[in-house]
C-alpha cells in the first residue's frame, strides 16, 4: 500500500509509529499515530489530519490482519509476534 509522501512510518520499540514529514513538534516531525505491536491497540492522535488518518488506518489493517505472525523489528532479523499479548495469540 502506497501512503501519502507526507506520512513518515517506523519501526519503534513498542510498535509502528507515524509521523506528518510536514509538521514538526518538539524538533521531530509530529506524531500521527502508533499501532502496538502487544495488542494490535492503534492510538491515532486527536489533531490527526482526516485525509491521513484514513490512509493510517487502512496500513494498520494490513498489521493488524497478521495477528500470530512474526514480524521482523531489526535489520539484524530479531522478530516479535504480532499481538503475542492478546488471548488466542498463536
Amino acid at each position: 500500500m502506497k501512503l501519502d509522501d507526507r506520512i513518515f512510518v517506523a519501526t519503534l520499540a513498542t510498535g509502528i509509529g507515524y509521523a506528518d514529514r510536514t509538521r514538526e513538534e518538539h524538533g521531530d516531525w509530529k506524531r500521527l499515530a502508533i499501532l502496538f505491536f502487544s495488542d494490535l491497540r492503534a492510538d491515532i492522535e486527536p489533531d490527526c489530519p482526516a485525509d491521513l488518518e484514513s490512509q493510517i488506518r487502512s496500513h494498520m489493517a494490513t498489521i493488524q490482519a497478521r495477528r500470530g505472525e512474526l514480524y521482523q523489528v531489526s535489520t539484524s532479523g530479531q522478530t516479535i509476534t504480532l499481538g503475542h499479548a492478546l488471548e488466542g495469540a498463536r
